[in-house]
């Protein structure tokens, strides 16, 4: 049993408590006041706070009474109950979750300068010492998978092309910086962070509050970025915390004018920390990004019929059974002809029907069906990058389940990165409940290519390791699938 099983189940049992719990006081939120810097933490503990932060910490701690705000299990329990994770307003909910819980830590401490530093993972990737060192009585201290997390940092939110921001539009940054660094940040490190009670790891408090931190560095670097006006309606209505804790969503538009604090660094990241490790397919890139030097081999697995999976959906072509390890792999999408022709066309911009159907199908999905964590799984240490490989030019290529090799004939391959996929991400689909579905639109990826060429799109799962990660099998996908929607893009 993993170190956090039991007290993982008390916390589960506990959390409907915290809908009747006592409140804070709601008064607090001002545009006026005194303005608190958040530092990062190599600054923060060399300051008369740090002893505040580590007493305030201990004694939520050993506080067993989860409807009590000054406990540490009430703000578990807000997450559990409430936080969004793969769906619009991850980033603003979380702003004002570590406002409450900064409130919190003043009131709990005695100390009224007392404020959520931060980790700059990008500077530094190893986790501070502080929170390693399991010694009696060290507050900081969890169970981990790993202390380093180069390999989970990207710079792929801070691209210039990234000029919207909320889920749902084109190019928006919200969506890019949860699927990674966040994501995997939580993967890497493992043991609770691969949870949704992920706030029993004191790292979690500092970890957020630096993507709080990319975010205010994100709108502070200009260059056509931008946010939805204040006084559009995406900030209409108010965020929950518990029972009757709630935040308008319009004070989390703005750190300084609303929240009254800020960051020591508002800058966004340039360049990664030196590589760690990695897998062996992925190669460095200026900045310190990587690219996937070749797709891994193609894997055996039945494939499944095109079929309707819904009102709204159609399979045209997938794979079944697909067992991810320690091992990168590639799977087979084989579009037929008649099939690749209709996706074709939707990827030239045009709605299409499917052979024999009369729906107009809008968009190209990949989807990822009924995936399921194996308990060495669900511990962490790892992800995967998702990549979506298809030919590149005019070339002519065979893919060949099962032959080792992967690709054959010399053709140039084109590999997208699509997204990652790791435990915390799993974790947070299970949290809404049902079978765990991912999905990624691929129309615009696909503009270009003939109906022959949609016939040999692989998609790649590449294993990223930290330095220990668990070996066989960690997590199944029941199927992956390329799907038609009438729908314009997947929410």
């Amino acid at each position: 049993m993993k170190p956090h099983d039991s007290r993982r189940r008390d916390f589960l049992k506990q959390s409907i408590l915290a809908a009747g719990a006592t409140m804070l006081p709601m008064g607090f939120v001002s545009a006026q006041g005194a303005q608190f810097q958040r530092q990062e933490w190599q600054t923060f503990k060399n300051t008369s706070h740090y002893s505040a932060l580590r007493f305030a910490i201990g004694k939520m701690q050993a506080n067993t009474n989860s409807s009590d705000p000054n406990s540490w299990a009430y703000w578990v329990n807000a997450h559990v109950n409430y936080c969004p994770h793969s769906v619009a307003y991850f980033l603003a909910w979380h702003r004002g979750f570590l406002y409450y819980f900064e409130r919190q830590l003043r009131s709990v401490s005695g100390d009224s300068g007392l404020v959520l530093p931060y980790w700059d993972y990008y500077t530094n990737p190893n986790l501070p010492s502080e929170f390693t060192a399991n010694t009696s009585g060290n507050p900081l201290w969890a169970s981990r998978v790993n202390n380093n997390v180069r390999d989970a940092l990207t710079l792929a939110p801070f691209s210039s092309r990234l000029t919207n921001f909320p889920r749902g539009s084109s190019n928006a940054f919200e969506p890019s910086i949860e699927d990674a660094p966040h994501n995997p940040v939580h993967d890497i490190i493992g043991g609770w962070m691969t949870t949704m009670e992920s706030p029993v790891d004191p790292i979690f408090w500092l970890h957020h509050a630096n993507i709080d931190r990319l975010w205010v560095a994100w709108v502070f670097a200009g260059g056509n970025r931008k946010m939805p006006a204040l006084s559009n309606s995406y900030w209409s209505g108010s965020f929950r915390y518990s029972g009757a804790l709630t935040m308008s969503r319009n004070l989390t538009y703005d750190n300084r004018s609303s929240l009254n604090y800020y960051y020591q660094n508002e800058q966004m990241p340039s360049r990664l920390p030196s590589l760690a490790g990695g897998s062996s397919l992925l190669s460095s890139q200026p900045g310190g990004e990587q690219a996937l030097l070749s797709p891994p081999p193609v894997g055996s697995y039945r494939l499944s019929i095109p079929r309707a999976t819904s009102d709204s959906t159609f399979s045209a072509a997938g794979s079944l059974d697909i067992g991810l390890s320690e091992r990168s792999v590639s799977v087979q999408l084989p579009l037929s002809s008649e099939y690749g022709q209709s996706v074709a066309q939707i990827a030239g911009g045009s709605a299409a029907t499917a052979p024999g159907g009369t729906l107009r199908y809008q968009s190209v999905q990949l989807v990822l069906d009924n995936i399921q964590l194996t308990k060495v799984g669900s511990e962490g240490g790892y992800f995967y990058r998702v990549y979506l490989n298809m030919p590149s030019g005019g070339a002519t290529a065979s893919l060949t389940a099962g032959d080792g090799q992967g690709l054959t004939g010399g053709s140039s391959v084109r590999s997208i990165l699509l997204g990652t996929l790791g435990p915390f991400k799993i974790a947070g689909a299970m949290h809404h409940g049902g079978p765990v579905q991912l999905r990624f639109v691929l129309t615009d990826a696909l503009a270009g290519l003939s109906k022959t060429q949609m016939g040999m799109l692989t998609v790649s799962f590449v294993r990223v390791s930290g330095e220990n990660s668990p070996t066989g099998q960690v997590m199944g996908i029941g199927e992956a699938r390329l799907e038609l929607s009438t729908a314009n893009s997947a929410s």
